[in-house]
């Protein structure tokens, strides 16, 4: 079983297009989506009916949640508080429906998929600690699971249980999964990765299970990050009058840092006597 995994979407249409695209191309046997469709971006409609179409097995994020009123904004930025003023406005009655029928969290065989972590939808998974507790969870509450699917962060992250090393990914973004051991699987955000990046990129991943009578254990995980058309974006922002960085799609941004970093009073100084 292949399924091809998408999170924290973001309303980015280019972005979950080329998504799309790419992992068609490798072969899906179903779709998973660990929440975030809507929120940030200018296309929460498109984006929705993008995704629906694929008929995958999907969750609600913090973002549809606090769209449908379902929980506060209080734990979001402002940023985010203001786009999802305006995704509320922006969604229409078939987008609506089909995200208030969204659940929290879904298990299937060998996996569940949560979007923050397994109890809380906004809870940031980033550290070892974190990570080792969510999967201490998963074995009491779920112990036929060997994969928890994680979004939220931002952040592309292969995590596994226990002391030792860590899986190493090879140059293609591939990582092999060792049957009896369990991973946190987080594939990254499609339409708003928050990774150093010259120019955004969108991130996601194609996880392979094998099955072998009633047995299901993962087989191995590639992650993927690839261009879109991030001035279209830009583009569709600005006609919706939402801030022109919501998607972090500001061009050159690193140059743009170091450009301001060099003109800085004292930069050439600090040069001279490191």
């Amino acid at each position: 079983m292949r399924y091809g995994l998408l999170s924290d979407i973001h309303a980015n249409l280019p972005a979950l297009t080329a998504a799309v695209r790419c992992l068609a191309g490798q072969g899906v046997d179903r779709w998973l989506c660990a929440g975030d469709v809507v929120g940030y971006g200018p296309q929460p409609n498109e984006c929705v009916a993008e995704l629906a179409a694929l008929d995958p097995v999907c969750i609600a994020g913090n973002h549809e949640l606090v769209a449908l009123g379902e929980l506060s904004g209080q734990r979001c930025s402002r940023r985010a508080r203001e786009s999802l003023d305006w995704t509320r406005a922006a969604l229409n009655p078939d987008t609506r429906a089909y995200l208030a029928a969204l659940p929290r969290a879904v298990e299937l065989p060998g996996l569940v998929m949560a979007h923050g972590s397994l109890s809380d939808p906004e809870e940031y998974v980033r550290t070892e600690a974190r990570a080792e507790a969510q999967l201490a969870r998963l074995a009491t509450a779920h112990p036929s699971a060997s994969v928890l699917i994680l979004g939220h962060t931002h952040r592309a992250w292969l995590y596994q249980q226990g002391p030792g090393d860590q899986p190493e990914r090879s140059v293609d973004g591939s990582a092999r999964l060792r049957s009896g051991s369990r991973y946190l699987v987080n594939p990254g955000s499609v339409g708003q990765s928050r990774q150093r990046e010259r120019q955004p990129l969108a991130r996601f991943a194609l996880l392979e299970f094998a099955e072998a009578g009633l047995e299901v254990s993962p087989v191995g995980v590639r992650y993927f990050a690839v261009d879109y058309d991030h001035r279209a974006v830009r583009g569709a922002l600005r006609g919706k009058r939402l801030p022109s960085d919501s998607m972090h799609v500001r061009p050159g941004t690193l140059a743009t840092a170091a450009r301001r970093l060099r003109r800085a009073p004292g930069y050439l100084a600090r040069q001279i006597t490191r």
